[in-house]
C-alpha cells in the first residue's frame, strides 16, 4: 500500500510538472505574439471622420 501511495504521488508530481511546462509555453507564446496582435488591432482601427459637421478652421465669405 505504501508503494501505491508513493506511486500516486509520483504520478501527481509528473502531471503537475507537465501542466507547469504547458503553462509557461502558453505564456511565452502569448507574450511573443502580443506585439503583433496590438499592431493588427492598431491597423484595423482607422480614424473616424465626422462628415456632418464642417471643419472648425473653414472661413465663410461675406456676401
Amino acid at each position: 500500500m505504501t508503494t501505491a501511495i508513493l506511486h500516486s504521488i509520483k504520478q501527481g508530481a509528473y502531471v503537475a510538472i507537465a501542466l507547469y511546462v504547458v503553462f509557461i509555453a502558453v505564456v511565452t507564446v502569448t507574450s511573443m505574439n502580443a506585439t503583433s496582435i496590438h499592431s493588427i488591432n492598431a491597423a484595423l482601427n482607422t480614424p473616424v471622420v465626422d462628415t456632418q459637421r464642417p471643419a472648425a478652421n473653414v472661413q465663410e465669405r461675406a456676401t
